[in-house]
């Protein structure tokens, strides 16, 4: 009986990246899609011990979810980055620790030595704090981007290569924002979009018996206005002159509308191509959470993919991922 109602539930849940939840409230399960496909696996294991014909229902529940999967966990080793080739790196900040979210006051000084030594060609920062514009000297191209000329928070796009053009995509009703950049390499100039979509406002401290109805009810409003954010950098993309790399904080699971919506341009997920693990780039300790994104153009071939797990400077783990053009 508890099989086939979990079962029943993940099978709804494999259609829900296709509903756009404003119209439809309960697109917010996605989020336990792992947790259902997990369960689901414990059954066929639960039922092949028992060695009970039910497990054929999980099974053909786990063969329909194998797409799923890959967006989940990757069972490739990491190999190291190629030399030469251009690297990208997406982390959300949280604005440098400014507020003091942490107690530890060198967080500042280790993201800034963190990006000086790792150096990445380009950097896509989220939740970047306006005071730091002249933090990273080791960049010869940079951007700093605001919605409002009086915002103090808005996102950082660091180069080795020249930027030829830049803008804010101005999410309406929200902090969040999506920005670009036209970045110049070789002869080929590709537009990176670094977007922050609006967040479930949901930390490990929130998660109590007594807010959690809270949380879950707020989750429909802030799946509808992803949605709608979505639908703007879409709309915004489809103007681009030049093959584009999406990265940033998502605040959403590759099960979602959102994560569907973006891969629906085609564009290729440097986790699935060349990421292990479950790729988790958010800290939450009860569940590997992978909300940060790199994605890339088919013009553009992802050759390595890493998380920095060890680097706990911010409540994201940075990300980076190396490209080459197709031949």
């Amino acid at each position: 009986m508890i099989n086939g109602i979990i079962g029943a539930i993940l099978l709804f849940a494999y259609v829900l990246p296709f509903i756009p939840p404003r119209y439809f409230e309960y697109a917010t399960l996605s989020v336990f899609t792992p947790l259902l496909m997990i369960l689901n696996i414990g059954f066929i294991i639960l039922w092949l011990i028992l060695r009970k014909w039910n497990f054929l229902f999980s099974a053909v529940l786990f063969f329909l979810g194998l797409p799923f999967m890959h967006r989940f966990v990757q069972f490739s080793q990491n190999t190291l980055p190629p030399k030469g080739q251009p690297s990208i790196m997406s982390f959300n900040v949280r604005l440098l620790n400014h507020y003091k979210w942490s107690k530890d006051l060198t967080l500042r000084e280790k993201i800034i030595s963190f990006l000086r030594e790792e150096h990445p060609n380009i950097v896509a920062l989220q939740e970047f704090y306006k005071k730091e514009n002249e933090s990273f000297p080791f960049y010869k191209y940079k951007r700093f981007i605001y919605k409002n000329e009086n915002d103090k928070i808005g996102q950082a796009i660091l180069s080795d290569y020249p930027i030829i053009g830049s803008g804010s995509l101005n999410f309406p009703h929200t902090g969040n924002n999506g920005v670009y950049a036209d970045i110049v390499l070789g002869k080929d100039t590709l537009r990176l979009y670094s977007l922050h979509f609006e967040s479930f406002h949901i930390d490990d401290t929130q998660i109590t018996q007594e807010n959690s109805k809270k949380i879950l009810l707020s989750l429909p409003k802030r799946f509808a206005i992803q949605q709608s954010q979505v639908e703007l950098f879409d709309a915004h993309a489809d103007t681009s002159p030049y093959p584009i790399i999406v990265c940033g904080d998502f605040n959403n699971t590759a099960f979602s509308y959102l994560y569907q919506k973006i891969q629906n341009r085609g564009l290729i997920d440097s986790f699935q191509e060349e990421g292990s693990g479950f790729g988790k780039t958010y800290y939450f300790p009860y569940f590997p959470f992978r909300i940060d994104y790199i994605f890339a153009d088919p013009y553009f071939k992802i050759t390595s993919h890493k998380v920095y797990t060890g680097i706990n400077y911010s409540d994201h783990y940075p990300l980076k991922a190396t490209f080459i053009k197709r031949k």
